[in-house]
C-alpha cells in the first residue's frame, strides 16, 4: 500500500513519543505525505476514528484525498467513499479528510489521532474548543503542521514544543525537504520580497513591522548553556496584570545567558520575591526604577519588598528612556562588530515571545498597546540599561 522509506529527519519526526508534535517548515517540504505517513503507520483499532484536517474542504479534497486515493488503490481491506473524503476499514476503523471552515459540523465524536494541516490558516478555537476534548477521552494525538503565517497560533504551538511536557517542535527550510531544488529556490529568493520568502521557503516566523529588538535572531540567540556562572542577577518588570521576572548567568567575558523566567498573572511584588527566592536567593536585582516610590498592592515599596526577602537592590535614580534601553539591549545582542553579547534558554517562551514579537512606537519607544507582551523584555531591559549602558557623545565648545 505505502513504500515506508524515510530519511533519518521524518523517521524522528514520526517516531518521536510526544503526544503532541508540531512541524514548521517551507513550502514543498513534503508535508502531506509526512503528515498521512504519521496518521497510518500504527495499526488501526476497530472502531477509531483519526482525521485530517485542512483550513477548508475544498483543499482536503483536492490536495489530500488524491494521494489517500493513490496509497489505497488495490487494498481490499478499505473501502474509499470519495463523497465523505473518507476510508472504512473492515473492523469499522475511519480515515477522513476534514475541512476547518465549517468547524461546527466536527463536533461530537471521538478522535485518537489528527492532523491539523497549514495551522496558521485554521481559526485557533477549532483546535481549543473542538479537537482538542475530541482527543481527551482517548489520550490521543496531534501533528500540527504548516508554514508560518507572522506570529499567530502556529507560533505558539511551536513555542510550547520547544518547552512543555508531552509537546516536541521541529522547524525546517524548504531546501531542506529535498523535493526542491537549490536553484529554483535562488530563483525564488532573487524574485521574493525578503520577509516574504524567509517566511515561505525557509519557514521563519516574521513580521513587516518596526521590532524593538531588531538584532534578536532565534537560530543565533536561543541555545542551552554549557555552564551556569556563580554570578547571577535578576531583572524585574513590577506589574498587577504580569509580575515578570528574568533570571541571567553573566560571565567573566561580560556575556549574558538567560535561562529561567517567572511570570505571575494578578500577583504581587511578596508572591514573585518568594517564588524568586527557591531560585536564585540573595543575588542582585535590577527592578523597574519606578518600582522604589510605590508597590502594586503595598504599603511597602516593590524594591523594600524584594529588600526584605533578601536581594541587593541595583537601579538608577531616574527611568532610563525606553530609546536608550532597546539601544543597549540590542548592542549586547549583537555590537556593530558582529559580536554576541547575550543568548537565551528555549525554555524561557515569554522573554523570547517579547524578544521576536514587541514593537516600537512613532518615537521609538516600546509599544505598549498589547498587555500580553514586553514585561520580559521590560525585565532583561533594566539590568542590561544599568550594566551595559549606551555612551552618550558629548559636545563641548573650544574657544580659539
Amino acid at each position: 500500500m505505502i513504500d515506508w522509506q524515510l530519511n533519518k529527519v521524518r523517521r524522528e519526526i514520526l517516531f518521536d513519543e510526544s503526544r503532541f508534535k508540531v512541524l514548521v517548515c517551507g513550502r514543498r517540504w513534503g508535508k502531506t505525505v509526512l503528515s498521512l505517513m504519521y496518521l497510518m503507520k500504527d495499526a488501526f483499532k476497530a472502531n477509531e476514528r483519526r482525521w485530517f484536517l485542512t483550513p477548508t474542504y475544498r483543499q482536503g479534497k483536492m490536495i489530500v484525498f488524491p494521494i489517500l486515493r493513490q496509497m489505497f488503490a488495490g487494498f481490499n481491506n478499505a473501502k474509499l467513499n470519495e463523497s465523505e473524503l473518507s476510508v472504512m476499514f473492515e473492523n469499522g476503523a475511519e480515515l477522513s479528510v476534514k475541512g476547518a471552515d465549517n468547524e461546527n459540523n466536527l463536533r461530537g465524536v471521538e478522535l485518537t489521532k489528527a492532523v491539523m494541516d497549514e495551522m496558521a490558516y485554521i481559526k485557533p478555537h477549532v483546535w481549543e474548543e473542538i479537537i482538542m476534548p475530541m482527543l481527551a477521552t482517548t489520550q490521543g494525538e496531534c501533528l500540527f503542521i504548516g508554514t508560518p503565517n507572522g506570529y499567530d497560533v502556529m507560533y505558539d504551538l511551536y513555542m510550547k514544543g520547544q518547552s512543555e511536557p508531552e509537546w516536541k517542535s521541529w522547524q525546517f527550510t524548504t531546501l531542506e525537504g529535498g523535493f526542491v531544488p537549490e536553484a529554483e529556490i535562488n530563483l525564488a529568493k532573487r524574485t521574493m520580497d525578503s520577509v516574504v520568502f524567509k517566511q515561505e521557503f525557509e519557514g521563519s516566523f516574521e513580521t513587516t513591522g518596526n521590532r524593538a529588538a531588531w538584532n534578536f535572531d532565534r537560530q543565533t540567540h536561543c541555545k542551552k548553556a554549557e555552564e551556569i556562572s556563580s554570578k547571577l542577577w535578576w531583572g524585574v518588570d513590577h506589574n498587577v496584570d504580569y509580575n515578570t521576572a528574568v533570571l541571567a548567568t553573566e560571565y567573566t567575558d561580560g556575556t549574558l545567558h538567560f535561562y529561567h523566567e517567572i511570570r505571575q498573572k494578578n500577583s504581587n511584588t511578596e508572591e514573585l520575591a518568594i517564588a524568586m527566592k527557591k531560585v536564585a536567593p540573595k543575588v542582585e536585582v535590577y527592578p523597574d526604577p519606578a518600582g522604589k516610590s510605590r508597590s502594586t498592592t503595598s504599603r511597602r515599596s516593590d524594591h523594600q519588598i524584594l529588600r526584605d526577602h533578601g536581594f541587593l537592590i541595583r537601579v538608577k535614580n531616574r527611568h532610563p528612556s525606553h530609546v536608550d534601553r532597546l539601544n543597549s539591549l540590542n548592542r549586547k545582542l549583537k555590537d556593530a562588530e558582529g559580536n554576541i553579547g547575550m543568548t537565551v534558554d528555549p525554555k524561557c517562551i515569554y522573554l523570547i515571545k517579547d524578544l521576536e514579537q514587541c514593537q516600537r512606537d512613532r518615537r521609538g519607544g516600546l509599544d505598549k498597546t498589547n498587555i500580553e507582551l514586553t514585561h520580559a523584555l521590560d525585565a532583561c531591559s533594566y539590568g542590561i540599561e544599568y550594566k551595559y549602558p549606551i555612551r552618550k557623545m558629548t559636545g563641548a565648545t573650544i574657544k580659539w
